[in-house]
């Protein structure tokens, strides 16, 4: 079929990408009738892959009742209802929720919900965040001043420097045994805070669990809880990044379900809460901290125009019970543990792959030269990528600079309904596309 113009900006210009006709579960065809398993949700949107029909059946109803409230004029119901759903899932305590479109938006809800949090607690000087490197929060200004990612490039001139603390396990060039680099990277935060002063630091900043920026790197036992220890410390808010990781996506409902001993304060969804359907997101604020908005005459006046919209609530509400129904945050552990046990042979047979790291239904290898220097081969994250496209598989290239070093690594995000044949199959095609690269 010929290609068609596009005048476009959204897709790649000059790319002639395929064109997407239709898509169910974890399967995507073109208008060409190629079919191709979306192991990486696009972008690690696809929770419970393309076109669940309960979500498709939700929007129906929805948008033949209410699709739009303003949330100065009227309360709705399905936002009431997403909260009090949120709240039952939610590992905070005393949860209040904040709604949104996107995860920049909830990121940037998030710098001014810690901001104004201090504002109301008397102490107007804590204005300084501290994000780590690498990350990515969101290509927003405020998120994109959060994120340690070679985005911030075109643009830094006009971004906060805030990405100054590393990620541990960043760097599978160091070799340190886990006590070692958790008692490194908090040494590293330590000294950040007592540069920049922990009087005018309102917030650390972090993704539990790195997504687009490095491959799902997860931290080494300890290191959450150290955090924790610190922030509560130094009187800092503890935020966590959840656009990708909450919603089963990594064995729990939330990442933080993974350390129960330190809860954040503050936690951004996006992404797998509507699966792809409509776009939304919001924010968890722990009662402590919500409190003193529900007693401001103000309350927390900054938000957008869709914050809060009825159709983007009542979708991402039956996500939820979906989720539940099917019992997807389990079946996410037990498909996490095929797909890491199929990552695990190929990186056994392979001295491509350094490194293969994740948790539950997020899963990312680290391609390298060799296993004894593990240094990275330049541009080999988009050559598998494209590979694996040939083939018919979905993936996602996170070639993210380390200092002088550029991560060449891939992660995959396949939907929670995936079934087991379909993993195989995932795993066989990048087997088959790693062997054609090497």
């Amino acid at each position: 079929m010929a290609r068609r113009a596009d005048f476009s900006l959204t897709a790649s210009p000059g790319s002639l990408l395929a064109v997407a006709a239709n898509a169910s579960g974890a399967r995507i065809l073109d208008e060409d009738g190629r079919s191709y398993i979306d192991a990486c949700g696009g972008a690690m949107v696809m929770s419970l892959g393309h076109c669940h029909p309960r979500l498709v059946e939700v929007v129906q109803r929805q948008v033949a009742q209410l699709s739009f409230t303003y949330r100065f004029s009227f309360r709705n119901g399905p936002m009431l209802e997403l909260a009090e759903e949120l709240r039952s899932i939610s590992p905070l305590d005393d949860t209040w929720c904040f709604f949104n479109s996107s995860g920049s938006e909830s990121v940037e809800s998030a710098i001014q919900l810690a901001l104004r949090y201090w504002q109301l607690r008397g102490a107007p000087a804590k204005t300084d965040l501290i994000s780590r490197w690498p990350s990515f929060h969101g290509s927003t200004l405020g998120a994109l001043s959060l994120s340690g990612s070679k985005w911030r490039g075109f643009y830094e001139p006009l971004l906060g420097k805030y990405p100054v603390a590393p990620v541990p396990n960043a760097d599978i060039r160091r070799r340190r045994a886990p006590a070692e680099e958790t008692a490194w990277a908090i040494a590293e935060l330590e000294d950040e805070i007592a540069r920049r002063g922990a009087q005018n630091v309102a917030a650390v900043v972090i993704e539990p669990i790195t997504g687009a920026s490095g491959a799902a790197i997860a931290p080494p036992p300890g290191y959450i809880a150290e955090l924790r220890r610190v922030c509560d410390r130094h009187d800092l808010l503890l935020v966590f990044d959840e656009t990708i990781t909450a919603f089963g996506r990594t064995g729990e409902w939330f990442a933080a379900c993974h350390w129960p001993e330190a809860t954040p304060d503050i936690i951004t969804f996006a992404k797998g809460v509507t699966s792809g359907i409509v776009p939304f997101s919001g924010v968890l604020v722990s009662g402590p901290v919500a409190e003193l908005f529900e007693q401001s005459p103000e309350g927390f006046p900054y938000g957008h125009t869709f914050s809060g919209y009825p159709l983007g609530c009542a979708v991402a509400a039956e996500a939820i019970r979906v989720i539940r129904d099917e019992g997807l945050v389990a079946e996410s552990r037990r498909k996490g543990a095929r797909l890491r046990a199929g990552l695990e042979q190929l990186a056994a047979a392979s001295p491509q792959i350094g490194d293969v790291r994740g948790l539950g239904l997020l899963q990312g290898i680290e391609l390298v030269q060799d296993r004894e220097t593990l240094a990275p081969v330049p541009g080999a994250a988009s050559r598998l990528v494209a590979a694996c496209r040939e083939r018919g598989l979905m993936i996602y290239a996170c070639a993210t600079p380390l200092g002088a070093t550029t991560i060449e690594a891939v992660m995959l995000a396949p939907p929670l309904t995936i079934a087991d044949a379909e993993l195989d199959e995932v795993v066989a095609i990048l087997g088959d596309a790693l062997a054609a690269t090497a």
